[in-house]
């Protein structure tokens, strides 16, 4: 398995655009729900979606009654709305997702507040997936390592660049190995990007594997260029034309 396998979710602006992605890269298209009958209009291939619920528990129920002709519905993501009883939105998150076909992910944001550790916990135990956005090293090498110690898999946003990829793949791969969060905070914020490509490039199939079953996949606006500048750093093959 190479790591970059179905690693990239494209959040795309113009959602068509983001149907000329090469296959072996693209896990999913990302859209917000009120998009989904144009992209579905749009798509002339059978297209893995994360939908982007914009309402609460009844948008997921919504969509599981939805009636697609081009497009599969891979992924519904929803935040958790209720600061006060995180993991029992949670819970609720779960409940209504029971009325998805069981190999659509069911992706959570789950907010800083009271009973935090705790909506990781219930998340995990329910078999949801966490998603993580833009923050701090610091604050995000804490979360990957409650995710990674919590056996929580997760999904990462905001990745435009190929540096920021290259660190977050070496700190999973650490943080699986060793809780450190500093050192994980430190990997996060590297400008040696030569140093991490050269990590990355070594891996064998059995490391790729093991971050993947962490790091589900990462978010990007800008595949084609994350896809160039990995295919002229050797690191992915240049796509069939």
């Amino acid at each position: 398995m190479n790591v970059f396998q179905r690693l990239f979710d494209q959040a795309a602006a113009s959602p068509a655009a983001a149907l000329t992605e090469p296959p072996e890269l693209l896990n999913t298209v990302v859209l917000e729900d009120r998009r989904l009958a144009a992209l579905d209009r749009a798509a002339v291939t059978p297209t893995a979606v994360t939908v982007i619920n914009s309402t609460g528990a009844g948008g997921i129920t919504a969509l599981a009654g939805r009636q697609l002709t081009n497009l599969a519905l891979a992924a519904v993501q929803t935040a958790v709305r209720d600061p006060g009883d995180l993991a029992g939105n949670v819970a609720r998150i779960a409940a209504a997702a029971r009325e998805l076909e069981p190999d659509v992910t069911v992706l959570v944001e789950i907010p800083d507040g009271f009973g935090w550790s705790d909506a990781v916990a219930a998340a995990e135990a329910e078999g949801l997936t966490a998603v993580l956005g833009p923050d701090t090293p610091e604050r995000e090498a804490a979360r990957l390592s409650t995710y990674i110690e919590a056996d929580l898999p997760f999904v990462v946003d905001g990745i435009d660049t190929t540096g920021r990829l290259l660190a977050l793949l070496v700190a999973v791969d650490r943080l699986v190995d060793d809780p450190d969060v500093d050192a994980a905070a430190g990997i996060l914020a590297s400008v040696d990007h030569d140093q991490l490509l050269g990590v990355v490039g070594g891996w064998d199939a059995n490391r790729a594997v093991r971050v993947r079953r962490r790091l589900r996949a990462v978010r990007t606006e800008d595949l084609p260029k994350l896809i160039g500048e990995l295919t002229q750093a050797g690191l992915v093959g240049r796509p069939a034309t």
